[in-house]
């Protein structure tokens, strides 16, 4: 049941990709639950960095940060067809007005430690920047997840642990069969203590939690495809 959902829910978000901009010009297809804090931090949010995951419509994460009156960048992984990369590109522009990083799906080491680093002169220069990190990362760092240890993406926590960022975590729900959206996001905790190393993981492991508890609500949701544990 819940393979089924998952593969209807995907050919969903294939379809709402091509029509973003329909979708965000109607305001009753989104919906904010916990949208008081975009009043809280509306101009003076600071440098922030929005983890979200492939849930939902994933696509669609990113919206309440717009709604902050922000212009974030995103980071995405691009297409190896140039007019489909062009064309993505111009679809999730509306979302991030603020630009988007580009990394191959076999990005080389330099490549990643590149876009590593301009990310983070981004983010340190008062930047809001906005990801998905709920996949296999073979460099990243091992977590707890679904009682397995996996892999998981640590440049969320490694940025915000050393400029001072924020992260916000968010999750993007369908609601019922239509292109409907609830979108949760929370503020998570980012310790700092002398233990810079020990402070990514825990950071990291945090988002996986989120994550996982997440998933658990709405397992039919998840985008299941994607290679998670190796």
């Amino acid at each position: 049941r819940i393979a089924i959902a998952a593969w209807d829910n995907l050919g969903r978000v294939m379809v709402e990709t091509m029509n973003i901009d329909r979708i965000l010009k109607d305001p009753g297809r989104l919906h904010v639950t916990n949208g008081h804090w975009i009043g809280r931090y509306k101009g003076k949010m600071g440098p922030a960095l929005i983890v979200t995951m492939h849930m939902g419509n994933w696509e669609l994460g990113m919206w309440p940060v717009m709604l902050a009156g922000v212009k974030p960048a995103g980071v995405y992984r691009s297409v190896k067809n140039p007019y489909v990369d062009q064309y993505l590109r111009a679809q999730r522009q509306a979302l991030y007005p603020g630009g988007l990083f580009g990394r191959g799906r076999t990005a080389g080491e330099d490549e990643t430690q590149k876009t590593a680093r301009l990310i983070m002169d981004y983010v340190r220069q008062g930047g809001r920047l906005g990801f998905i990190s709920d996949l296999y990362d073979r460099n990243g760092i091992e977590v707890p997840f679904f009682g397995h240890l996996a892999k998981s993406m640590p440049i969320a926590a490694m940025i915000a642990r050393r400029v001072g960022a924020r992260i916000w975590i968010g999750r993007c729900v369908r609601v019922g069969n239509r292109a409907v959206f609830d979108v949760n996001v929370n503020e998570l905790r980012i310790p700092r203590t002398g233990n810079q190393a020990e402070d990514i993981r825990s950071i990291t492991a945090a988002i996986q939690r989120y994550f996982e508890v997440w998933i658990r609500e709405n397992p039919e949701q998840f985008m299941w495809s994607n290679r998670r544990w190796s």
